[in-house]
């Protein structure tokens, strides 16, 4: 698994780190302003958006669209695109999903012990 992350990593480089850092700032950052906003309690407003960091089927989906849309006017930009969003998605799958858990955590929603032990 590590060799595969690497590779994914390398292959698609500054482009998957800006758009993991820059899309986990707008989930944080947006989840933060808009529970802000809306005088949501202090966890929500904390911890909503670690919550909302790991990846979804559907950015897959779209890239699949977009990169069929630019293939044949900007063959090397549909490359480049597919495999950002593929090694972000990999990696946010990873480490978001770690973060998520975390946050629930924090936000007293789950007890870190009974998810350990399978218990609900």
């Amino acid at each position: 698994m590590p060799a595969i992350l690497g590779w994914l990593i390398a292959g698609a480089g500054l482009y998957t780190f800006v758009y993991v850092a820059a899309r986990a700032a707008g989930k944080y950052f947006g989840a933060r302003g808009g529970a802000k906003a809306t005088h949501m309690p202090v966890t929500v407003q904390k911890y909503l958006g670690l919550t909302l960091l790991p990846h979804s089927g559907v950015s897959l989906v779209f890239t699949s669209i977009i990169c069929s849309v630019l293939a044949p006017s900007a063959p090397d930009l549909a490359s480049i695109i597919k495999g950002t969003v593929a090694a972000a998605a990999v990696i946010n799958e990873i480490i978001a999903v770690i973060a998520a858990k975390k946050g629930f955590e924090l936000a007293g929603e789950i007890n870190s012990a009974s998810v350990r032990q399978g218990a609900s």
